[in-house]
């Protein structure tokens, strides 16, 4: 994966060089900073071959394109970035289309209550809906996220066929996690991050590796009491019915956090 990674982050490099095709101010790409979010809004008729790329400093984050209305995070932090939109040419070789050059001045962590491609939801969704039907006679944080995250660990089943039958691309559907009762570490922590952001409560949807599994990992981050937590609801919901006393917070040095959304 991460030689993939780096061959595309080359070729895109080269392409552009070569290429130099894309400008600034690109009516395509629009900032929303109150949000701290970047919507790309393309048409086309084969979403495949496009792919998105947010720059700010040596840091670069790749996303796939899949409509004419796509948002993604600026979850990097205040200051300078780059957005640019690559059209496939050939193989793995990419050239820039368009891009845009801004400085983000937002709040700090209003991009994890934000909605965005891998945590996206609305006030129509289901499983907002159904976050404030738990949280509806409770007042704090701490009390609404328990609320929601007792809810995900004993209701949510890990879907093993699917973590056998994903592909590359895959993006978390909240409201079909919750209509289903299963998923994968993908899944659940969409579906967190999605019911306590619509709670105002900033989550984190973090990537990376843990020593609870040899498999690519998907955990939370959530902000309670002036400090982040880390959150497995996947580790938790195998284990709950035997640990129901257990500690939500994890260790932190059993993750190593590689993206974060």
């Amino acid at each position: 994966m991460k030689k993939l990674v780096l061959s595309f982050v080359m070729v895109v490099i080269l392409v552009t060089m070569l290429m130099g095709t894309s400008f600034a101010g690109s009516q395509f790409i629009k900032v929303n900073a109150n949000d701290s979010t970047v919507v790309v809004n393309y048409d086309s008729t084969d979403y495949s071959i496009f792919k998105v790329g947010i720059t700010k400093g040596s840091s670069t984050y790749y996303y796939n394109l899949t409509s004419n209305n796509e948002v993604y995070p600026l979850q990097m932090g205040n200051g300078n970035y780059s957005v640019t939109l690559y059209k496939n040419v050939s193989g793995n070789s990419y050239k820039s289309v368009t891009s845009k050059k801004f400085n983000l001045n937002a709040s700090e962590n209003t991009v994890f209550l934000s909605s965005s491609q891998n945590v996206s939801w609305s006030t129509d969704s289901m499983a907002v809906k159904f976050a404030e039907r738990l949280t509806e006679d409770l007042d704090t944080d701490e009390e609404k996220f328990y609320a929601i995250y007792d809810y995900v660990v004993s209701n949510i089943s890990y879907d093993y066929r699917k973590a056998y039958q994903i592909k590359t691309g895959y993006l978390p559907t909240p409201d079909s996690t919750l209509s289903d009762g299963k998923g994968i570490c993908y899944d659940y922590s969409s579906l967190l991050a999605v019911m306590l952001r619509s709670q105002d409560i900033p989550t984190k949807l973090v990537m990376g590796s843990s020593t609870h599994t040899n498999a690519y990992h998907a955990w939370n981050e959530v902000y309670l009491n002036g400090e982040w937590s880390t959150v497995d609801t996947t580790f938790d919901a195998s284990g709950f019915q035997s640990n129901p006393s257990k500690s939500f917070a994890k260790d932190i040095n059993d993750y190593d956090a590689q993206k974060f959304y």
